[in-house]
């Protein structure tokens, strides 16, 4: 249940968050549904809107998507009222999670029994996506503080710019080279890996900044048997061609098509299978 005196107060803790640049994630650590005390030692924000409540890190207060929340709006509704009416009676993957702002809205669509399984390797954001979770008592999704690629291994994620006073937010993204305090060595692994064989996806959708590609080749197993919807964040038309072409190349037999793009994101349907 919601601790509402503590929302509408706009809590803010008085501890800021030590030590993020050099923290690494156990790549064996799930958090499933609610957890016992997810309240994170950074200040931030409670906001809500038709769906939830959200967990707004204060530094990250004057993005895109927070500023949204903060306002009681949705981010990307036509893009979350699509994939509801198209999820079905499967799962849901999801990421990067950023501070959970899907998690209520996708919860709420699921059918019993099935999962929202979603991702995030900035620990900050991976800790606000945490309290997101608990603040709607989200027991039907599991968040791992990983980044998702072709293959299992450790790369650098950037978190900030210039002298590591402005963070990236949402737009934190796996990078070629560490960049001093800007960077964070982070765990990788793929998507396969991430969500257990035995779960049939609906849906796919990601959006990590340029690292999508090999996010799809990591989904090899989970495409090829749950043939899911497909939504990538594509806003100009080259990237969505290149993508089209990934998908046809390495799922011939399911036949992948465009589907058109609803706000920034690149629809795919198999349409075979």
């Amino acid at each position: 249940m919601v601790n509402t005196t503590k929302i509408f107060a706009d809590e803010m803790s008085s501890t800021d968050l030590s030590g993020a640049t050099s923290r690494k994630p156990d790549r064996n650590l799930k958090i499933v549904g609610k957890t016992p005390d997810a309240t994170p030692e950074f200040d931030h924000h409670i906001a809500a809107n038709e769906y939830g409540f959200y967990c707004i890190p204060k530094d990250y207060a004057a993005r895109e998507v927070p500023t949204l929340l903060r306002q009681g709006k949705v981010y990307e509704p036509d893009t979350l009222k699509f994939m509801a009416r198209h999820i079905g009676s499967g799962d849901i993957v999801t990421g990067g999670a950023f501070v959970g702002d899907f998690f209520p809205a996708m919860c709420q669509a699921l059918q019993p029994h099935a999962q929202l399984h979603s991702f995030e390797p900035n620990p900050k954001s991976y800790a606000a996506a945490q309290h997101t979770m608990q603040l709607n008592n989200l027991t039907n999704a599991v968040l791992s503080p990983v980044a998702v690629g072709e293959t299992p291994g450790i790369l650098p994620l950037q978190i900030s710019r210039g002298s590591g006073s402005q963070a990236m937010a949402a737009r934190a993204k796996i990078v070629d080279d560490a960049q001093g305090e800007n960077t964070i060595d982070v765990t990788v692994t793929t998507l396969d890996d991430l969500v257990p064989d035995n779960r049939k996806v609906s849906i796919l959708q990601l959006d990590i900044e340029g690292f999508e590609l090999q996010a799809i080749l990591g989904a090899r197993r989970m495409i090829a048997g749950s043939k899911p919807i497909i939504i990538l964040e594509a806003a100009r038309p080259r990237i969505q061609r290149l993508y089209l072409r990934t998908l046809r190349n390495h799922f011939p037999e399911l036949n992948y098509r465009a589907a058109g793009v609803i706000e920034r994101n690149a629809i795919f349907i198999p349409t075979n299978g």
